[in-house]
């Protein structure tokens, strides 16, 4: 028996969770008049981890969205004009949903199959019939509604139609006599205004399908002109909109547009300046046939967000990503669901991750439980225990993680933020875990040899990503760098910083970091040791350091050399010395301790150069700034 047909036999709590699957990512609407569509494809048979398997996702979007616009085109009529444009809505939503990554089709329409068969089979298993009879009955009750309701339907078809050769026979009429009173009263000239009427009635039916176009795109859902307040004032809110033959649509392009005031509404209760909600109201109008007909058509632009100052913004996203993610088709502005359920953040949560770093590395498991670990404040490492769990909006965005002054949402907005700005390429090649906090860290790195790090992103600081290591020491054995922020990564790449740890060997699990890094180390030109100044100045060198555990390190080393001791990375060039006095007692030896007498001929030769000048009584020896 179909599934759908027996989901709507559930009742109760069960009706609820099986409502609460759907919303603007996938609309229970299309569920409902393509049952038999849906549950016919396979589904199951797509793996959501081989990229190969996209071109079938792309395929099965195609098949959905046609299937949508062949029903759209069947409803006729009064009853069926209002569904005509709604479902035509749904196809173009769910393309432009979906269109990048059809593979997040195939994972909603899994998970709202997965859990309705679920539903019916707990109320299956629930129900207590009384006797063999009684249940035979039912099952027999349940054929018969599902064939009358497979009946319906072709019926329901096969009437649209007759409907549709109607109104064309209808509008042939009125078009042939329209052609007879034209001949009547022009003679000669009838057939010229017949092929000027024919040439006008193309460009009216054209404009009607964009105006039709533009209300399936953004419908005023029923709200009237005067339930609207008007907020603020915009400057060069006028322009004239363009017809594409092509596509046979109008647009309008506000290139200077710009808010010189707003009125904000008297706020309740813990709401901020950026959970308040705007809409833009755009109006226009056009005329066809010499101003015969003149159309005023309407629309409200999705919401929108007014902030004064870039502090806001991370905010301000956050109440437009769940608003656009969890608004329903056809609310009352700007009605959403205070709490929505795991799975559907955790949806909304990738497929804004991967739109903002622009890298087709989603989340994975591993990182959504990490995700539900620091929401909840839970402990366990299983992710089907967070999938019946709500998610509320002042957890999201309101409420303080617990122990820190920021919110989940500006945690996670400061790790995309990282990552896009300097991180992509090593989140993409993998180099990056993240998403582990300090102690899962040191139990992954404790059965590595010395010398391995990991990437993760910090718990204290937003958008900060810290290097954790394994060096055994007497001190310690793991270590855990103060975090880099997006400031750090402006002055100094994170695979030169990385570079310069020559402690640090290979990235987790066993991968040489040289190997995985220095394609991204900066070229630095290595100069000869007897480059000269230039005006006077000599040239720095910014280098990363960590004194303590080289301190640490070498009391564990007993003085000795360790494999710390180096050469820098290759990408880096070991600078010439440009002081005039050595820096150390013992000038002449080189690393390894030996005699160089080049370098002891370079101190002779300076020290006579500085003998043979004239001495002032007053002149001290000093580096130039």
């Amino acid at each position: 028996m179909a599934v759908w047909i027996q989901a709507q036999q559930l009742q109760g709590d069960a009706l609820h969770q099986m409502q609460a699957l759907y919303g603007q990512h996938f609309p229970i609407e299309v569920r409902h008049y393509l049952s038999q569509w849906i549950e016919s494809q396979a589904w199951d048979s797509i793996d959501l981890d081989n990229p190969q398997e996209n071109i079938k996702a792309t395929q099965l979007l195609e098949g959905l969205v046609q299937e949508l616009q062949k029903k759209a085109e069947h409803q006729v009529g009064e009853d069926g004009f209002l569904l005509k444009i709604k479902l035509g809505h749904y196809a173009t939503q769910l393309q432009n949903t979906y269109d990048r990554c059809p593979m997040e089709l195939v994972r909603c329409i899994r998970h709202i199959l997965y859990n309705e068969q679920r539903l019916v089979r707990e109320a299956n298993n629930g129900t207590s019939p009384a006797g063999s009879l009684a249940d035979a009955m039912s099952q027999k009750h349940l054929q018969i509604n599902q064939t009358f309701e497979e009946l319906r339907l072709v019926t329901q078809d096969t009437e649209n139609e007759l409907k549709k050769l109607q109104q064309t026979q209808e509008y042939f009429i009125i078009q042939y006599q329209e052609s007879l009173r034209i001949q009547g009263e022009t003679g000669v000239r009838g057939s010229m205004c017949l092929e000027d009427g024919v040439r006008t009635r193309k460009k009216l039916i054209r404009l009607e399908e964009t105006q039709f176009s533009i209300r399936r795109r953004f419908p005023l859902s029923g709200v009237a002109e005067n339930d609207f307040d008007y907020s603020g004032e915009i400057l060069n809110n006028c322009c004239v909109m363009e017809y594409h033959q092509a596509t046979g649509t109008l647009s309008a392009h506000f290139r200077n547009m710009s808010l010189k005031r707003i009125k904000r509404s008297d706020r309740r209760g813990a709401e901020s300046v950026t959970e308040e909600k705007f809409t833009i109201l755009f109006e226009s109008q056009f005329s066809v046939g010499g101003n015969e007909l003149v159309f005023q058509v309407k629309t409200l632009s999705l919401p929108v967000v007014v902030i004064v100052h870039g502090s806001q913004d991370n905010n301000a996203t956050a109440t437009v990503l769940w608003d656009n993610a969890f608004a329903e088709p056809g609310r009352v502005p700007f009605a959403v669901p205070d709490k929505v359920l795991w799975p559907q953040l955790c949806e909304a949560l990738n497929m804004k991750f991967k739109a903002e770093v622009q890298s087709n590395r989603g989340l994975t498991k591993e990182n959504l439980v990490f995700l539900a670990q620091k929401l909840f404040n839970s402990s366990s490492s299983h992710l089907e225990d967070y999938s019946s769990m709500s998610v509320s909006w002042s957890q999201f965005n309101r409420e303080n993680l617990p122990g820190r002054n920021y919110t989940f949402w500006q945690w996670f907005d400061g790790v995309m933020e990282v990552l896009k700005k300097h991180l992509k390429p090593h989140w993409n090649d993998g180099a990056i875990l993240g998403f582990v906090n300090k102690q899962q860290a040191h139990d992954l790195l404790i059965n590595k040899p010395d010398g391995t790090f990991l990437l993760r992103f910090s718990d204290s600081e937003i958008g900060g990503i810290t290097i954790a290591w394994k060096f055994d020491s007497q001190e310690r054995m793991f270590w855990n760098l103060m975090p880099f922020t997006t400031r750090d990564f402006s002055i100094r790449s994170l695979a030169d910083r990385l570079g310069d740890l020559n402690y640090l060997i290979y990235v987790f699990p066993d991968r040489p970091k040289d190997e995985v890094y220095s394609k991204y180390y900066t070229p630095v030109p290595c100069e000869p040791a007897t480059a000269k100044a230039v005006d006077g100045y000599v040239k720095p060198q910014i280098k990363q350091v960590v004194p303590e555990f080289v301190s640490a390190s070498s009391d564990s080393a007993g003085g000795s050399a360790t494999y710390m001791d180096q050469a820098p990375s290759p990408a880096v060039c070991p600078q010439a010395p440009y002081s005039i006095y050595p820096q150390n007692p013992d000038p002449v030896l080189d690393n390894d301790g030996d005699f160089d007498l080049d370098d002891t001929m370079d101190v002779a030769r300076r020290v006579e150069e500085l003998l043979g000048r004239p001495m002032d009584s007053q002149w001290i020896p000093h580096a130039q700034s």
